[in-house]
């Protein structure tokens, strides 16, 4: 007999609502389930621009001249955040919202491979220079003040323990969101770095003063340092799909924040090498400093913790990149858990492996930023937001037919990674009135776009965003002569980058 008493009127199904596993995956493969906000992915952005990059850049003024330098640096800055705002342009303009599915999308599938390979190299190298940096910072302070164990002053034991126990379980997650509150406390070491550096620098300046010479005699060499040091594009994608307000607006407003935190610290930490040392700075700055110096330590241990916390976001973007190669995540389906864990420990291992075999940065600095860093920020997204012009204009034509034909056609365009074929989330047992998650095709009504029937984030409170927000009329996407000339300039500076300073290295 039925419990409810007669004219009663039985409550609504509950709302299906996302477990934490579930939006980790969503939040990783498509736009619409971004839960972050702009200052938090702004910093995400500066954890993975400002990296190991920064302690060559007084190597970089160096090379290049004083003025040259921060001229050049202004310039590299600038480039790289318009390469940011026109890589999710061009994933917006045809709806696909990994690396390397746009570059397939505009090279076919060579063009899949050979991103996927300059991802790897641009994000493994970078990660790479962080164990560089981490094994020769950590042996030392502990042989200077842990002296009762030798084993710690060993500098492959150091990165192996610290690489399995502090900094492997931070590359567990699938969506590189679960970084966003650890990048506020790696930029926050970054302070405590650029005091340590200002308030004993210039005790070790020569008594003569450094002479600030408008030109030096590597000006290309330098370019590749600092493009290596301000590239992030290989998780622009990744860092975009956590955004809450997804929105193009909001994508720029979030790249310009990150871009001038990155600037402003690195400049100042290489305007501040460069007046101490001059040219005989080295790759690492700290290393123009004594092992004993207390202040310097302390700088050297928030360096330390900044690198503990900033390879995960070098290892994300080379684990999809692998990901993809292997066939795990394709258009369709996002690699199983064993897949997923399997490829995360491979990775961490091969880089843990070359970092402990390699301990010269400069050369890591020059040949990454030369080869991959100007392929990856300034080549590859001005292409890509060229191409797409022509997606966007076919797409305000279509917005001119029926609302039910428009979305016919949208949907034939844009293909939306769905949860099939992957092991990682099961029905729940008790609610199997709830939508099934790995059946949708739809992007969620956060991402402002079109959405559906069955899109899944509509039984979680979505609001209705269809109509005036519909991405075919979003005039944010409309090509613009301005941007049209900055992608112009950003190939040719590419292209000269790469050659010239790649040279200029082979040669040193």
């Amino acid at each position: 007999m039925s419990s409810n008493k007669y004219g009663s009127i039985s409550p609504p199904l509950k709302a299906y609502q996302l477990t934490t596993a579930e939006r980790d995956l969503l939040q990783s493969d498509r736009p619409g389930y971004g839960s972050r906000t702009k200052t938090e992915v702004a910093f995400n952005l500066v954890n993975a621009t400002v990296g190991a990059g920064i302690i060559g850049l007084p190597f970089a003024i160096a090379r290049a001249g004083f003025f040259t330098g921060i001229i050049a640096s202004i310039v590299v800055a600038v480039l790289a955040q318009i390469g940011l705002y026109m890589l999710i342009v061009a994933g917006q303009r045809v709806g696909i919202y990994k690396f390397a599915g746009l570059v397939e999308y505009l090279l076919g599938r060579p063009g899949f491979y050979f991103v996927n390979f300059m991802i790897c190299v641009q994000a493994g190298g970078g990660t790479v220079s962080y164990f560089i940096l981490l094994g020769d910072s950590l042996p030392m302070l502990f042989s200077r003040y842990l002296p009762q164990f030798p084993i710690l002053a060993d500098r492959t034991f150091i990165l192996v323990f610290v690489g399995i126990f502090c900094i492997l379980p931070l590359n567990m997650s699938r969506s590189i969101g679960s970084l966003a509150r650890w990048s506020i406390i790696s930029v926050l070491c970054l302070p405590v770095i650029l005091l340590a550096i200002l308030i004993r620098a210039p005790a070790y300046a020569p008594k003569e003063s450094i002479p600030l010479e408008f030109i030096g005699d590597d000006v290309f060499g330098a370019l590749g340092i600092m493009a290596f040091a301000f590239t992030c594009h290989q998780v622009a994608f990744n860092n975009y799909l956590t955004l809450e307000d997804q929105a193009t607006s909001s994508w720029k407003h979030t790249t310009i924040l990150s871009t001038g935190i990155s600037w402003m610290i690195s400049m100042t930490f290489a305007v501040i090498g460069y007046l101490c040392f001059g040219d005989k700075v080295h790759s690492n700055l700290f290393m123009n400093f004594a092992a004993d110096d207390p202040i310097v330590n302390i700088g050297r241990f928030a360096l330390s913790i900044s690198m503990i916390l900033t390879i995960p976001m070098g290892i994300f973007p080379t684990r999809e990149a692998v990901q993809k190669s292997l066939g795990f995540e394709t258009a369709t389906k996002q690699p199983s858990n064993t897949q997923h864990y399997a490829v995360t420990v491979g990775v961490f291992t091969i880089v843990l492996g070359l970092a402990i075999a390699v301990r010269s940065l400069g050369t890591v600095y020059a040949l990454v930023g030369g080869f991959s860093a100007t392929t990856l920020a300034y080549i590859i997204p001005a292409c890509a937001y060229l191409v797409t012009r022509r997606t966007y204009t076919d797409k305000m034509v279509e917005s001119e037919d029926s609302s039910e034909t428009a979305i016919s056609k949208l949907s034939n365009l844009m293909v939306f990674p769905t949860l099939t074929a992957t092991d990682t989330l099961t029905a729940d047992e008790n609610d199997m009135k709830a939508p099934l998650l790995w059946e949708t095709t739809s992007i969620s009504s956060s991402s402002r776009n079109l959405i559906f029937d069955d899109d899944v984030a509509t039984v979680d409170g979505g609001d209705d965003l269809c109509g005036e927000n519909d991405m075919s009329m979003d005039r944010s996407l409309e090509p613009h002569w301005f941007l049209d000339l900055a992608a112009g300039l950003l190939i040719v500076w590419g292209f000269g980058v790469m050659f010239f300073s790649i040279s200029a290295t082979l040669k040193g």
